[in-house]
């Protein structure tokens, strides 16, 4: 029998590559499916965050229910309350310890309440302690060691190495410095920070004189919250009364914090003439009158304000970093996020993100797709540095585009 060859045609080269095609897909699928969960979890958290109210597919996706406990452990002999949030139905939750921002109650706010919730809903093991200084009103050396401390017993508990810390507000600059800290960094896996600060005296001259400094020696010029020089008199009432009104100035200005006004005034009439036109210039929020005292409260308070600041510590750091600061932000203003980003080492550094997403520390659904999904895209590198915490895989290094093009049918 005479074997006649196969005459048929060659397969294509579009053929060739379909086949290619088709072999490696599944490869792909299951290559990128962990970051792409990574970006669906980023964008239902932000969702959620942003309208505790919303509903959908992408609000609901992998939601747990959540319980939560009170608990405390000891900081130098003193029992430290916190509250810890649990998902159900997670058979190994990573630990994330989410420090308050400047209110008076605390762990108990419930803007903190509800993050905190929704972070925990997410698959995530959340520890909220109470940070005192800060529910006070004060930026303090102390409060970055009570937040590394908290790192450190909250591995513990769940009987790991490290934990990551998302921190806001002014709990940002203090959790930074306490992950520089070589006592505490080892339980630490990575810092998140939104709205924090680089430098205290920065921010009180930006009080003072609505100049904001940035690395590059240009000055940016913002109109200063009131409630930035008002944290100031409260912290050192002595400064600006006379000594038989301080303890009434502090409790005043404490009702004033709370938005108590009225309660406020009515407590300001047992003070002398002089300094209840002090509490009146506050009252009416003549922050230019108190300009002078608090640039002395920058020179007289030097030492304490850098022992609280990270500014010359973060080349201590080894851990990754992400921050996020709210264009519009006149509490701590952006400009301060541009001081971490050039210090911070840079192959720590998974992210630096100034937004109009945020103000202060609220997250605002109303603004365009593409800031939306830098927020979400600053969210995943978060989420994706606590699920690989201490597993050995290396952090995102991609194009911010090349994910951001790939949600952006989910966020619309």
């Amino acid at each position: 029998m005479t074997i006649v060859p196969w005459q048929g045609r060659h397969p294509s080269h579009k053929a060739r590559l379909l086949a290619w095609l088709l072999l490696l897909l599944p490869i792909a699928v299951i290559l990128l499916y962990p970051l792409a969960n990574d970006y669906l979890q980023a964008a239902s958290l932000l969702q959620r965050i942003s309208d505790p109210k919303a509903t959908g597919w992408l609000t609901n996706y992998e939601v747990h229910p959540v319980d939560v406990r009170d608990t405390t452990f000891t900081f130098r002999g003193m029992p430290v309350p916190a509250h810890v949030y649990t998902p159900r139905g997670v058979s190994f939750a990573p630990g994330i310890v989410i420090i308050h921002g400047m209110h008076r109650l605390g762990i108990d706010d419930p803007r903190l309440v509800s993050s905190a919730r929704a972070v925990a809903a997410s698959g995530f093991l959340v520890m909220t302690p109470l940070v005192p200084g800060v529910a006070d009103y004060r930026v303090e050396g102390e409060s970055a060691e009570l937040i590394g401390a908290t790192a450190r017993s909250f591995a513990q508990e769940l009987h790991v190495p490290k934990v990551g810390v998302l921190a806001i507000s002014f709990s940002g600059g203090l959790s930074l410095l306490a992950a520089s800290d070589p006592q505490y960094s080892p339980s630490i896996a990575w810092v998140a920070s939104v709205g924090g600060y680089y430098d205290l005296a920065h921010v009180l001259r930006f009080f003072a004189t609505g100049e904001a400094a940035r690395p590059d020696g240009s000055v940016e010029h913002m109109q200063p919250h009131e409630y930035g020089p008002l944290i100031v008199v409260y912290d050192e009432p002595q400064d600006f009364f006379a000594p038989q009104d301080v303890q009434v100035a502090h409790e005043a200005l404490k009702l004033l914090l709370a938005e108590d006004g009225k309660a406020s005034e009515v407590l300001t009439k047992t003070m002398t003439p002089a300094d209840q036109e002090i509490m009146q210039r506050i009252y009416h929020k003549q922050r230019a009158s108190f300009a002078p005292a608090i640039l002395a409260e920058i020179d007289k308070r030097r030492e304490e304000l850098a022992a609280a600041s990270p500014a010359g510590h973060l080349q201590a750091l080894h851990i990754p970093v992400l921050l996020l600061h709210g264009s519009d932000d006149v509490i701590i203003p952006p400009t301060e996020m541009l001081w971490l980003q050039r210090d911070i080492p840079k192959k720590y550094l998974r992210d630096a993100l100034i937004s109009p997403a945020i103000g202060h520390v609220n997250f605002d659904v109303k603004v365009r797709l593409r800031d939306r999904l830098a927020l979400v895209h600053w969210m995943a590198l978060m989420i994706h540095e606590a699920r690989t915490a201490g597993d050995g895989q290396d952090s995102m290094h991609l194009p911010a585009g090349l994910w951001l093009a790939s949600v952006a049918t989910m966020v619309q």
